[in-house]
């Protein structure tokens, strides 16, 4: 067992996350057209992936053999982030597909032949679909393994603030938009989960079907706010729930919301004057 600048790890892991999930929006935003264009489009993604595969690894190597494994929950940390290794290698593995099935223009045994221009676009009809599915493997798998190295640097972070920083943190509210504030309530009703539908990307599920982007859930994680059970497989859904933190921070939110206006009831009309009885 070694020394390492945990604060620093925790730098790496979340630099991790941001190029993760850079390169998912660059595969997601990629717009397939078969031959030479897709394979220089492809080429950089797919050497990208692997060198984030292994720059992944190389922190899972170093972090199992520091003294953060004697801190409580590093073990699910540790098997968190060997998953994520898994899942940036299937993503490579997506892309490499990809360019497998990426018909490149050239010339058969024989010469061209007359009818060379509708086989080269038979062969790229074919091959679109195909190749789009391989892509959005890659996009679900990059989502994943971004939502890891965030969830686990936050953890981490956690784990070295001081016991007193910790206590003057809980004494304030923190300042949450409207829209991270509408996220939370809804996630401390019980029930929400982080899963995946089909080979799509990861999303927050939450039974009122009020929306959680993962970037909210991300922003309300990073301020302590929830928890993401990361003992499960995504696929599985993986419950999420409101801390302590969270639920001091909308009770704050309640008590300093001033409460709607209630209108003063209508002055009862006045009666008529009547004269006198004949």
């Amino acid at each position: 067992m070694h020394d390492i600048d945990l604060s620093s790890r925790i730098g790496q892991l979340r630099h991790l996350a941001a190029s993760f999930e850079a390169l998912r929006s660059q595969v997601h935003d990629l717009s397939v057209a078969p031959g030479p264009t897709a394979l220089r489009s492809l080429s950089p993604m797919f050497h990208t992936a692997q060198g984030l595969a292994a720059r992944l690894t190389t922190q899972v190597s170093e972090l199992s053999a520091s003294p953060y494994t004697t801190v409580a929950g590093s073990q699910e940390s540790l098997d968190a982030l060997c998953s994520a290794i898994g899942s940036a290698s299937l993503a490579s593995c997506g892309l490499a597909h990809a360019l497998a099935r990426n018909p490149l223009d050239g010339t058969g045994f024989g010469g061209p032949t007359e009818h060379e221009a509708r086989f080269r676009e038979a062969r790229h009809a074919e091959a679109v679909p195909v190749m789009a599915e391989h892509l959005q493997d890659a996009v679900g798998q990059l989502a994943l393994c971004a939502t890891v190295c965030h969830y686990v640097a936050t953890g981490m972070s956690k784990d070295l603030v001081p016991a007193s920083t910790t206590t003057a943190r809980r004494n304030t509210s923190p300042e949450l938009s409207d829209t991270q504030y509408k996220a939370l309530g809804a996630l401390a009703k019980g029930g929400a989960s982080m899963e995946t539908k089909g080979r799509g990307s990861a999303r927050v599920a939450v039974p009122d079907g009020i929306r959680v982007t993962i970037a909210t859930f991300q922003s309300l994680d990073k301020r302590g706010l929830v928890h993401l059970d990361t003992s499960v497989p995504l696929f599985h859904g993986r419950a999420i729930t409101v801390t302590a933190d969270g639920n001091r921070a909308l009770a704050h939110r309640r008590s300093t919301t001033p409460a709607a206006a209630v209108p003063a009831p209508a002055a009862p009309a006045a009666m008529p004057a009547r004269g006198p009885l004949r």
